[in-house]
């Protein structure tokens, strides 16, 4: 309905203007401007036969199976995705990462194949670790702790928070850790963004969308990590034996 009352309201000015008989350059402009107002409005607005107005159903995004490294991840189909080398240039099944950016969060997944695998406490904080070296900005730990489920395989997970000089908050993280037991690869996935909110989202998706092996149906559920988990320690490094 008030979408309904905006677009009465903005064909009433339209109206209004037409009517005053305005013909200068910025009353023509202004025309231009509702008018185009009015389109965007209208392009919301779907009229029912009985002349009831209601909000457009949105055109669902498709999603993608991005596959090409033998697991599987959900990725829709408007969004690029950069693979990379872990030792070397290029991608493989044996290690590599991708990097991938939507909707105010960005993606940053790596896999490894090590003998013994890494556990998900170390893939956390390797992940943590990387992070750190590549940006200026000072990663503070807020806490590690388990209850992460991928693909039915237990995990870890941490979460980070970066600040701006006054002390503020700018920007928030959350790392994900676990080992598919078809492959023995483990897997590092960290999620960024400016908010909270949508991050916990995205990692959420990701994760209950993660399979270890492309082409089957998850069979758990991924927990939800939250800003404060209940068990927190700072994701320090470990030596491995």
């Amino acid at each position: 309905m008030r979408k309904l009352q905006m677009v009465l309201l903005v064909a009433a000015s339209l109206s209004a203007l037409a009517l005053t008989g305005c013909s200068g350059g910025n009353d023509n402009k202004q025309v231009e401007e509702l008018a185009k107002k009015v389109e965007i409005i209208e392009k919301a607005l779907v009229i029912d036969a009985n002349g009831i107005a209601r909000l457009a159903t949105p055109t669902p995004v498709a999603i993608g199976d991005y596959k090409q490294y033998g697991f599987g991840l959900p990725v829709p189909s408007n969004v690029k995705i950069t693979a990379a080398g872990v030792t070397g240039k290029d991608a493989s099944n044996d290690n590599g990462s991708l990097l991938a950016s939507a909707g105010g969060t960005s993606l940053f997944l790596v896999w490894n194949s090590v003998t013994p695998p890494l556990s998900a406490e170390e893939s956390v904080v390797g992940a943590f670790t990387v992070l750190q070296s590549l940006t200026t900005a000072q990663l503070e730990a807020q806490g590690a702790g388990q209850g992460l489920t991928v693909d039915s395989q237990p995990g870890s997970f941490g979460t980070f928070v970066t600040r701006d000089t006054s002390g503020k908050i700018d920007g928030v993280g959350i790392i994900g850790g676990w080992v598919c037991p078809n492959d023995k690869r483990s897997y590092a996935m960290t999620v960024t963004g400016k908010e909270l909110e949508p991050v916990q989202q995205s990692f959420v998706y990701l994760t209950n969308g993660f399979r270890c092996q492309s082409g089957k149906t998850q069979t758990a559920p991924a927990a939800t990590p939250t800003a404060t988990p209940t068990k927190t320690a700072s994701p320090t490094p470990t030596a491995r034996p």
